[in-house]
């Protein structure tokens, strides 16, 4: 296996990731830190690349969201009182891209293809620990948000809600330095990777299309360096 490379938060943005896997070392281990989905139009398309290459994955809120929505579309009595709920997120997050929304009986076909995806989506680690350190000899730790803070949490099973909630939900940029792993995490775009001594920010916003985000990063972990590309 070769340099472990971690890419930011996709959002649906399909042939931008093409284009950035096409630039990445043949043998790179790749690695996503969530919200493969929504906001770009080939959500779907995204789901398939990464399940059918077995790229590993942590959980994003925007996964979280879909599988909420999945659970109250199954049980639904009515399409109007589903859309009333979930308008936000169908018609302004990209939740319309799997073709599931016009009705409550949808095309067979499509109905497994996201049943399939669901499941894969709940099976979602919300960290993944590596068995490598970083430039500062740090064990790496992948998650969707910034988990520093709530990091002490995750082996008391007391806590084990806070750190959930935190990890998939939160925006905190901020660090803490007792923190005794290198996380590398997503979210919250920026318009550069956002570094601190124990953590790092992949997400450049590559779902929005403005100039100051429009750019999908890959961070390499052995050599701390960054590839990106721009929207597409």
């Amino acid at each position: 296996m070769g340099l472990t490379f971690v890419i930011g938060d996709v959002h649906g943005s399909y042939h931008t990731l093409l284009a950035l896997i096409e630039k990445l070392p043949k043998d790179a281990n790749i690695i996503f830190v969530g919200d493969l989905i929504d906001r770009g139009k080939y959500s779907s398309d995204v789901i398939k690349y990464v399940r059918s290459n077995r790229y590993q994955s942590v959980l994003g809120n925007h996964e979280k969201t879909f599988i909420d929505f999945f659970k109250d579309y199954k049980s639904a009595t009515s399409f109007e009182i589903l859309k009333e709920k979930w308008e936000t997120w169908l018609f302004y997050n990209g939740g319309k891209d799997y073709g599931l929304w016009e009705s409550l009986e949808p095309n067979k076909e499509i109905l497994d293809r996201v049943e399939s995806d669901i499941l894969w989506m709940q099976s979602l680690p919300i960290y993944i620990e590596l068995q490598i350190m970083n430039k500062v000899n740090l064990p790496v730790v992948i998650s969707h948000i910034n988990i520093t803070k709530v990091w002490r949490y995750k082996d008391d099973s007391t806590m084990q809600k806070h750190f959930i909630d935190r990890a998939s939900r939160e925006r905190d940029l901020r660090y803490t330095k007792e923190s005794k792993n290198f996380n590398i995490y997503g979210h919250t775009p920026n318009t550069n990777s956002r570094a601190n001594i124990n953590s790092i920010n992949v997400d450049t916003g590559c779902c929005f299309g403005n100039e100051c985000y429009n750019r999908l990063s890959a961070y390499c972990i052995e050599d701390d360096t960054f590839i990106y590309i721009k929207k597409i």
